[in-house]
């Protein structure tokens, strides 16, 4: 019973994480992705803060919410929050995407019929994006699974939070040594990511998009999700239009009434709430800054920039290795199973997503008993990278690239007898180019954030520590070594944006030019 009920605890974080990011996706992604402007200064934030690991936040959301609202509403806010940061970020880059490249046609349509924000927002911006969020709704319940126990067990120095739900189950059982309990916390997270997975976000994907991929799962159960969803599209085009007339209405009723300031007002309105908001986030921040005892910094500053540069220089070769052997891996295992029956495929696809939500902390209790037997940990902190990292591009291939692969010239190719290493690197790669790039970036920022579990993890008594930049940020947040965890979340997020603005920029560059990818 303990254990449903701790299931129950941490899907209902989840699923409140999920809404919240859903909605920052279209208050954000719609915004950055119409106006130039916006995209300039909100972009790069977005940019730095995918980067930074979920122990990176643990200062900013404890001081923001648990020191401030009374228990236990803090600290359960806190923990949504975390699940909020590892599920928002390739949500909202993902409708962003979706509104900046809707076809110029509909937006001078729009203009020539003259539709107001509410017409746009509801017959445009949120249409367009839905498809992005179905696809990006599986990566995101898997990001948050993948980081649940973190979010359920929060630790900075004293400070120590621990909340009913299957992460805190787990990581409970293994202090005790109770490994029975251990192999049925993690049984239960893959029955529950098999099961979202199935009466969910597969019938979701299949219902809100028009792209075949071969991986629709029981279609028994897709019909009646299909059916949901066009009574929901009727029932929200009706309030829409609703909106929409009283939307014209009032702008009709109060156009000549309007005050020639009131633009002004509405604009002094948001700076100073946006003024106040940053004043106390300040003013919080200043508060933790001081108990960090400002006068240690000063005095170990040089050997903790030494300490952070070698341990990203590690973090950085286990990376680099990972992503490469992974990319080829998964590369090459969707391209045979888009050369077998699609039965594989939906069997696969459901795979990916189970592995995927498993918990990074739950894979060293998984190969304990093997590491005992002489199994190197490098290979299991490697391991548990891969997870953190490579789905992003797994999923973007198996759910998006496979429904767009061209069909004719697959036939044409089959008719010429082209097949083996000439097809796969002359058409299929090409094809699938776009959709590997879309999910790489994701999949570099997931593997820096995964470092902190795959480099340092405590199994009861038993400490398992490899040095690198997540081995740092951990032992940092743990001790509560305020001002080692804020230097090396700055060196690691600023390191990340500039390979981002430099090598993966080129990247993209030489693919656009080689394989002609328009966007």
């Amino acid at each position: 019973m303990e254990l449903f009920v701790a299931l129950a605890y941490s899907a209902a974080r989840m699923f409140i994480a999920y809404l919240l990011s859903v909605a920052s996706a279209l208050l954000i992604g719609i915004p950055m992705g119409r106006s130039e402007k916006l995209e300039k200064v909100l972009y790069p934030i977005i940019d730095v803060l995918q980067s930074v690991p979920i122990l990176g936040f643990f200062p900013f959301v404890i001081t923001l919410t648990a020191n401030v609202l009374p228990p236990p509403y803090g600290i359960e806010l806190a923990s949504i929050l975390l699940i909020f940061t590892s599920q928002a970020w390739n949500m909202i880059l993902g409708v962003y995407a979706s509104v900046k490249f809707i076809p110029p046609y509909i937006l001078d349509m729009a203009k020539i019929y003259r539709l107001n924000l509410v017409a746009k927002l509801t017959k445009i911006y949120i249409p367009a994006s839905i498809p992005a969020i179905s696809k990006n709704s599986i990566i995101s319940w898997a990001g948050g699974l993948f980081f649940l126990v973190s979010s359920e067990i929060i630790a900075l120095g004293s400070t120590n939070y621990a909340l009913e739900g299957i992460g805190t189950y787990v990581q409970m059982a293994l202090e005790s040594g109770d490994m029975q309990a251990v192999s049925l916390g993690i049984i239960g997270v893959m029955f529950l990511s098999i099961l979202t997975y199935i009466l969910i976000w597969n019938p979701m994907y299949s219902a809100t998009t028009e792209v075949s991929t071969g991986t629709e799962f029981v279609p028994k159960i897709d019909r009646p999700f299909k059916f949901f969803w066009r009574r929901l599209k009727i029932v929200a085009g009706n309030i829409s239009d609703f909106l929409i007339i009283v939307n014209a209405n009032l702008s009709n009723k109060f156009l000549l009434k309007k005050p020639s300031f009131s633009k002004k007002a509405k604009l002094f309105t948001v700076i100073v709430t946006f003024t106040l908001l940053i004043s106390y986030i300040l003013v919080k921040f200043a508060e933790w800054l001081n108990r960090a005892q400002l006068e240690i910094w000063a005095t170990g500053y040089s050997s903790l920039l030494i300490e952070a540069t070698e341990g990203l220089l590690v973090s950085l070769l286990r990376i680099t290795v990972v992503l490469i052997a992974g990319f080829f891996v998964v590369l090459a295992i969707s391209y045979l199973l888009y050369e077998k029956t699609s039965i594989y495929r939906k069997g696969f696809v459901l795979s990916g997503e189970v592995l995927s939500s498993i918990p990074a902390s739950l894979w060293w209790p998984i190969f304990i008993s093997m590491i005992s037997l002489g199994f190197p940990p490098e290979l299991v902190s490697m391991f548990i990278i891969f997870q953190g990292a490579i789905w992003y591009i797994f999923f973007n291939i198996a759910l998006t690239g496979v429904g767009q692969v061209e069909k004719n010239i697959m036939e044409m190719a089959k008719i010429y007898k082209i097949k083996g290493r000439y097809k796969f690197f002359n058409i299929y790669v090409p094809m699938l180019t776009p959709f590997v790039l879309s999910g790489a970036s994701s999949a570099w920022g997931g593997a820096w954030n995964a470092t902190i579990v795959a480099e340092y993890a405590i199994l009861g008594n038993q400490i398992i520590s490899l040095f690198g930049i997540g081995f740092l940020i951990s032992e940092a947040t743990y001790s509560g070594n305020s001002q080692a965890l804020f230097l090396y979340i700055l060196i690691l997020t600023s390191f990340i944006v500039v390979l981002n603005r430099t090598l993966w920029a080129w990247v993209y560059s030489y693919a656009k030019k080689k394989y002609h990818i328009i966007e």
